[in-house]
This record gives C-alpha cells, structure tokens and sequence, in this order.
C-alpha cells in the first residue's frame, strides 16, 4: 500500500480560546527604582569641622539620594519617620566619634526652608501613586552651636514607613 495524503479537502479544523489574564494587587514599595533595584536613601551632612552655625544637607545635594515611592496608579500612600536608632527623647541624633558614644543632633524637614519639622511617628508627606516612581525629598540641619565632638563618622538610621 501506497502512503496516504490527507488533502486540503479532507482535512478538518476546531478552534478554542486562550484566555490571558493576571490581578494586580495594592501595593507600595520604598526605594525602589522602576526596575526593582533597591538602594537606601542618603541624607549627607558631609565633612565638617564646626558646628556653630546651622549645618544644612538635604538628599538633592552631593551625597545625598531622595526616597523613592513606587506605588499602584491612584493609590494614596503616606510616609512617616521614627525616631532614629539613637534619639533621646525627640531630639534624632548621630553616633560616633574616638568612643563611638558621643552624638551629634540633627532635624529633619519636609521642606527647602526647613520650617516644616518631621516629627517622630506622624504623617510627614502623603501622595498618590503613579504606578511609576516618585521621589521625595527630606531636609536636614545640625542646629547652630551644638557641642563639636570629637574627629569621626557619626551615623544614624531612620526607619521610613509608608502607609496605603
């Protein structure tokens, strides 16, 4: 027996569908680039060798790096602040020096003229997600006449929490 061509003619066809689908979810990450590359925020008050009068910094600067806000289009999100790891009381402070125990004090801003003062644990800066990324700048200053302490890195790390 001969092999057996099925012809145009002969043949048959059935279709079907294929259903395509996914669910996004609310959700809001912190310092994060669009690509999901993570780096933490950068406030850098820089070298300094007085303290006499105010020390400004801000995370647009040399040094510095703005928090980064990625959330889901429309969704509302806030931002809020600790504390620091080395406060007292309310006043955040760096560590550091010769002993690693002395400190510097410093207060953060919402603001280029720093007269609107983050507090510890409240609302700082709200928004509304883009679904692409949004930064946000935070203000610095050492107060004018703080003791100078002695030569070293000083250091403190803020908790960022955002809220949606």
């Amino acid at each position: 027996m001969g092999l057996m061509s099925i012809t145009a003619a002969n043949a048959a066809t059935a279709t079907g569908t294929l259903t395509v689908k996914a669910t996004i979810t609310n959700s809001c990450v912190l310092n994060t680039s669009a690509t999901g590359t993570t780096a933490n925020a950068i406030l850098d008050f820089g070298t300094l060798s007085s303290l006499a009068s105010n020390v400004d910094a801000d995370t647009t600067t040399t040094g510095g790096t703005a928090i980064k806000v990625l959330c889901n289009n429309t969704v509302p999100w806030t931002l809020a602040f600790d504390a620091g790891k080395n406060a007292q009381t309310t006043q955040r402070r760096m560590i550091g020096g010769a002993t690693s125990n002395e400190y510097i004090p410093y207060n953060l801003f919402s603001d280029t003229n720093r007269a609107t003062a983050i507090g510890i644990a409240t609302t700082a800066y709200s928004g509304t997600g883009t679904g692409t990324v949004q930064t946000v700048n935070v203000y610095g200053r050492i107060p004018a006449g703080s003791a100078l302490p002695s030569a070293g890195s000083y250091v403190d790390t803020v908790t960022v929490t955002v809220t949606y």
